[in-house]
């Protein structure tokens, strides 16, 4: 446990950093490709929501459309006027079911468009720490993009099948001990957002991991050994993803280079 609390609080300390390195190592321009890529991300979104709701709504209605006749009786008018109203429910929900999946799914979504950035600027901080200079890579670039999306997916598909776990184990447990279990409610929402924060520092920190050659196996296990920096970085990012329009840009760029530089700083603590 003190190792995860020195580990969160290292994780801390190099967020706060982060943002002095970026500007004064001329890595500022960092921050226009995630702003690009959110603004095309959006448009992409919204345009994919306008036409499932005119879809969903147009399927619909076909079916509980109805016309009601002249002078018909104030029943008949009444299911023309609930039959009108239906279809703005139905788009009403058909919007929020899109955009709550969207939230839900956005961050492993910005991960993976932004895995070459990432994984570019994890590199450019190596370099500026240690002084060693990458050669541009085309093909590794290209398969540690691929190793990020899977990871992506990975930790996705994990988050949301713990997620539904604990949450179906409260559901039960308070069903069957009423208050009892619902004191538990606070403390599973603590343990579900620390499993996620958990799974986005383990993409911040993996750029590192690969760069150093480590299999995806070898890097599941830095990162277990890590858990402390993993679940602070992620608690920022996670924090960060739930600003407004530049949430996305400052979580991706500031997360990546605090991570590269807390497993530098606790790789030279442990020499």
């Amino acid at each position: 446990m003190k190792n995860f609390g020195a580990g969160f609080m290292l994780s801390l300390r190099c967020w706060m950093r982060s943002w002095s390195f970026i500007f004064n190592n001329g890595l500022a321009h960092f921050f226009l490709y995630p702003i690009i890529i959110s603004i095309v991300l959006s448009m992409g979104v919204f345009a994919l929501l306008y036409s499932l709701k005119d879809t969903v709504v147009g399927m619909a209605t076909a079916h509980i459309h109805y016309t009601a006749l002249p002078n018909s009786s104030w029943y008949e008018r009444s299911l023309e006027f609930l039959s009108n109203i239906s279809g703005y429910a139905i788009a009403f929900f058909v919007s929020i079911i899109g955009l709550y999946f969207f939230q839900r799914t956005k961050k492993y979504i910005v991960l993976a468009l932004m895995s070459p950035v990432m994984s570019l600027l994890s590199e450019r901080t190596d370099e500026i720490l240690t002084h060693t200079k990458y050669n541009f890579d085309g093909k590794q670039l290209v398969r540690d993009v691929a190793r990020g999306i899977v990871l992506a997916i990975r930790n996705l598909i994990l988050e949301t099948a713990l997620g539904i776990v604990l949450w179906v184990a409260t559901m039960y447990l308070t069903i069957f001990t009423g208050l009892v279990g619902g004191i538990f409610i606070p403390f599973v929402a603590l343990l579900s957002f620390g499993i996620s924060a958990y799974f986005y520092g383990f993409a911040t920190m993996d750029y590192t991991n690969e760069r150093k050659r480590m299999g995806v196996k070898e890097s599941i296990q830095v990162v277990r050994n890590n858990k402390g920096i993993a679940v602070g970085n992620g608690t920022i990012f996670s924090l960060l993803m739930m600003l407004p329009f530049l949430g996305a840009t400052l979580a991706t760029i500031t997360c990546t280079v605090a991570a590269t530089l807390a497993l530098h700083e606790n790789q030279n603590s442990n020499k």
